[in-house]
């Protein structure tokens, strides 16, 4: 795909997207159809299945490209504050067109898109973490405890939204702070590094053997 093509097909997207922000300040999600997206920015319903195979699945994008600028340093631990916020402010700075796309629940909808999002975003902070103690976590291990932390934010963000996104996010994060640093891959990695520099000795490696993910 070249520059000019990869353009063009931004700009489409681009344009739909802003059909659909559009239309949603004057009706429900729920009531705006593929036909309404494609006939309010004058583009064909195939072009729109070239990109997109529902107007789901747009939201998806572009909540994806809002996020990006947000986030991208998320794998670095000493930013996680700071990333949690930035995404909470974007969605309160744009709330009316958020509040009408979480509306929708079920397959494809933006809390699901949301939950994988995050899930993704915590296994590599989990490993850049892990990595930096020089301990490599197996892919069980990551898995579940990016699983937990992607289920534990999801649903302060689905409270949250459900009262009306409110600005009250930095009630949401402390609470997700405070959890955070009370479990998980903290915990495990002060055991883990306990052991590894306490000796080192035989009773030691019989202790590391027994260790277990829960």
């Amino acid at each position: 795909m070249n520059v000019h093509t990869m353009s063009n097909n931004l700009i489409t997207k681009e344009a739909l997207a802003n059909a659909l922000k559009d239309l949603l300040k004057k009706q429900p999600l729920s009531k705006i159809s593929i036909k309404d997206i494609t006939s309010y920015c004058n583009i064909s319903r195939n072009t729109f299945y070239y990109h997109f195979k529902d107007k789901y699945e747009l939201i998806n994008w572009i909540f994806y490209n809002d996020m990006l600028q947000n986030v991208n340093s998320f794998d670095d631990p000493l930013k996680l504050t700071e990333s949690f916020v930035n995404v909470c402010q974007w969605l309160h700075a744009n709330r009316n067109f958020y509040l009408s796309c979480f509306q929708y629940v079920g397959q494809n909808s933006l809390f699901d898109y949301l939950y994988d999002f995050y899930y993704e975003l915590w296994k590599i902070n989990i490993d850049t973490i892990y990595s930096k103690y020089s301990i490599k976590l197996s892919e069980k291990e990551l898995n579940l405890m990016a699983k937990l932390k992607a289920h534990a934010m999801i649903g302060l963000f689905s409270e949250w939204i459900n009262r009306g996104m409110h600005r009250n996010y930095m009630d949401y994060f402390e609470q997700l702070h405070d959890l955070l640093g009370a479990s998980g891959y903290s915990f495990l990695s002060n055991q883990r590094l306990t052991e590894k520099y306490s000796g080192q000795n035989d009773s030691t490696s019989t202790r590391k053997k027994n260790i277990k993910i829960c």
